[in-house]
Parts: C-alpha cells; structure tokens; sequence
C-alpha cells in the first residue's frame, strides 16, 4: 500500500513539475511610419489617437462620420513634425466609437 502511494506520489509531483506543452510567446512588431506616408489621426468622441499600422486597411467606412485632411504648416502646428507630409483625420460615428475602440486600440497611439 506504501509503495502504490508512493508512485501515486511521484506520478502526481512529475505531472506538475514539468510542463506539457511549451508557452505560447507571441511578439508584435509594427512598423513605424514611412517617410512620404501621412500621419493618421482617429478622433473617437473627444479623443484622438495616432493610427500606425495600415491605415486605409484598419478603418472600416460605414463607422467613419467626417474625413478632413490637413497639409502643410497647418498640420505641422497641430501635430508636429511627424505630421510634414500631411495629416488625414478620421472623425468615428459616436454610435460606433466604443466598438472601433475594442476592435483599434492595439494599432492606437495616443495623440
């Protein structure tokens, strides 16, 4: 009866001890923005966040409400100097900002 618990024992401890699978390691890396590429701006009720990776593919068109672009010192004044080849801003439906929120925030960096 010892013995049985014994190995009982060791069974159990050997399962806990070493892993039965290996950990899942995932790493996102996102591009920065290119040098003739826009700077995109997503404003979500009264915040805005700065849109890096694939813009034009991320946005869907039925959320989006109002579309402005701004070019030259205007840009540059507003954002910056990562805003010199100009600033697309996306104005979301307030209706749809908390989905596009869930669905965006890991593209987002705040404004």
């Amino acid at each position: 009866m010892k013995f049985i618990s014994f190995l009982l024992f060791l069974l159990t401890f050997s399962i806990h001890t070493y892993p039965q699978s290996a950990p899942v390691i995932r790493m996102r890396c996102y591009a920065t923005i290119s040098e003739n590429q826009a700077l995109w701006i997503v404003v979500l009720k009264k915040k805005s966040y700065i849109l890096n990776h694939s813009p034009e593919r991320l946005i869907r068109p039925e959320t989006v409400e109002n579309i402005k672009i701004l070019k030259n010192a205007e840009a540059t004044a507003l954002y910056g100097v990562r805003a010199v080849n100009g600033v697309v801003v996306v104005t979301i439906k307030k209706s749809k900002s908390r989905e596009e929120y869930k669905r965006l925030k890991t593209y987002f960096e705040k404004a």
